[in-house]
């Protein structure tokens, strides 16, 4: 099953009581996505501290399923009360804020809510041993630099660093404008890779860690946006960051393109991935550091990864 699942779950279990057929895959249409009211809290406590703050996404990425549902975010008090039955459980101490953007959590545009975001963020600092946020947008962190540097100020009293996921997808500033235009919001789509850096420099600053993930042979990709990533990449290796390239798969408005699959990669696909893959294994090793400073079994976790990270790397080398 595929989408979002209220409106719909109990029908397809009451068919299978029932003995009826089932389709062996369901995609939830717009009309059957759920309205706030009739999204309930969770029952258990979620796995690793996991709490949603809303659903659906205004960027607009054509490569995305997300974008093509309506955007709802939940009241704080329906966020607290979740975060409460997990504490209370006595089986989660942290935190997982999960959105498709958290930085825009409770706004209506692409510009984030201070007041929305510092009452959400001080909550958790306030009850849970940890936090994290599960997707953020460069674009969100570069339109508020001081209320970013505000909310990290107050994560970082709870630890050293935190993490999220960010969508960096391509260097390449005709792309960008083709098939995400409004990730960059509120600044230029043509200004992408310039976004980027403004926001990863920002999280580098300010101590968090983001996944970057990359679109590895989007529809109409030349070797020119192919360079303008490793570009990108050379940019940002100065940034504390993981860099994850991915296979393009055909989702959202693209989902009548071709899959994306190794036969088809050119050499400089091959030389983008070794390039993301020496920024990992550097800022990996800089990430145990600090995670395990002062800690006795430091010193071996380092040791045991750096024999991963040599047959990783080899590994890497050998894709043809």
């Amino acid at each position: 099953m595929e989408g979002e699942a209220e409106n719909v779950v109990g029908k397809i279990f009451r068919a299978a009581l029932d003995g009826e057929d089932l389709p062996k895959h369901y995609e939830t249409g717009v009309s059957e996505t759920p309205d706030l009211e009739e999204i309930p809290d969770i029952l258990q406590p979620s796995i690793n501290g996991f709490v949603e703050l809303g659903r659906g996404c205004c960027r607009g990425c054509e490569f995305c399923n997300v974008t093509l549902r309506p955007l709802r975010w939940y009241p704080l008090e329906k966020v607290k009360r979740e975060i409460n039955l997990n504490l209370k459980s006595g089986k989660v101490e942290g935190c997982c804020l999960h959105a498709e953007d958290v930085m825009l959590y409770g706004s209506k545009n692409t510009i984030p809510e201070d007041e929305k975001l510092l009452r959400l963020n001080e909550f958790v600092v306030k009850n849970c041993e940890g936090i994290s946020w599960s997707h953020c947008s460069v674009a969100a962190v570069a339109a508020k630099p001081k209320l970013f540097s505000r909310l990290s100020e107050m994560i970082l009293t709870r630890q050293s660093w935190w993490g999220t996921e960010i969508g960096i997808e391509t260097g390449s500033a005709k792309l960008a404008k083709k098939i995400m235009p409004a990730k960059a919001h509120p600044f230029k789509a043509e200004n992408w890779p310039e976004v980027v850096q403004e926001g990863m420099g920002l999280m580098h600053d300010n101590m968090m860690v983001p996944a970057g993930t990359l679109i590895v042979g989007l529809p109409e990709e030349t070797e020119d946006d192919i360079l303008k990533t490793m570009e990108l990449i050379d940019d940002l290796k100065g940034v504390r960051s993981l860099i994850v390239p991915l296979f393009f798969v055909p989702l959202g408005r693209l989902k009548s393109e071709d899959w994306f699959r190794r036969a088809k990669m050119r050499d400089l696909h091959r030389q983008l991935l070794f390039q993301c893959t020496e920024h990992d294994f550097y800022w990996v090793d800089h990430l145990l550091e600090i995670s395990f400073r002062g800690k006795w079994y430091g010193r071996f976790l380092r040791e045991l990864y750096k024999g991963f990270a040599v047959i990783a790397k080899r590994k890497v080398r050998q894709i043809e």
